[in-house]
């Protein structure tokens, strides 16, 4: 199941928040070598503050196995600070009702299609959470073929924000913004036969899975 965690559900949902931080650990600077933040064994940056929602895909209601971060970009945004050189219309930065997705990350362990469907389920994840909270478009960077191969291949259409451009080991990093509306949800329910896949925090179904 997929969750919207904030720090508003630490104390019924403590080990999931622990846990997705954990699992961008393991992820990030265990696999890939991402020189950022790290303590006890839990992998966190300047972006993870109390305005930030954690979209967690957990199968006992503790451990995650898929995870990635919404913040409305009025409480910093890593794609303005950092990378705005790969946006050619800045105005996107002053616009309201944005948000930046980041750190997408699912547990390299486990079988390619339980991770193909994690990702369907987070990608839809973004949008079914956009049309809830109003967001009018999500915005991010990643590697093209991240682009294409998570959230195209999930049936979302984005929209390129500036051409790629090399960054550290990835020849080809892209901005990109996700427009939220209900035909994104429709094309990824086509696409993957999934929908409404965002269980609330306060769900009956997650005390079921945590006892």
């Amino acid at each position: 199941m997929l969750m919207a965690i904030s720090y508003k559900d630490i104390s019924r949902h403590g080990s999931l928040f622990i846990s997705q931080f954990q699992l961008r650990h393991r992820e990030f600077i265990e696999r890939q070598q991402y020189d950022v933040k790290t303590l006890d064994g839990m992998e966190f940056d300047e972006y993870d503050t109390l305005a930030s929602v954690y979209l967690v895909y957990t199968e006992d209601g503790k451990t995650v196995l898929g995870a990635s971060r919404l913040t409305p970009i009025t409480y910093g945004c890593m794609l303005a600070d950092h990378f705005a050189d790969l946006v050619d219309d800045k105005s996107i930065f002053d616009a309201e009702n944005v948000w930046e997705g980041t750190r997408f990350c699912i547990d390299s362990r486990l079988p390619a299609e339980k991770r193909l469907k994690i990702c369907h389920h987070i990608c839809a994840g973004y949008v079914e959470y956009g049309l809830l909270k109003g967001i009018d478009n999500i915005i991010g960077l990643m590697p093209t073929l991240i682009l294409r191969s998570v959230f195209e291949r999930s049936g979302i259409c984005l929209d390129r924000l500036g051409a790629a451009r090399q960054i550290g080991a990835h020849s080809k990093i892209q901005a990109a913004s996700i427009a939220v509306h209900e035909d994104q949800l429709c094309r990824v329910g086509e696409k993957t036969g999934i929908s409404n896949v965002l269980t609330p925090a306060t769900s009956p179904r997650v005390a079921r899975d945590v006892a």
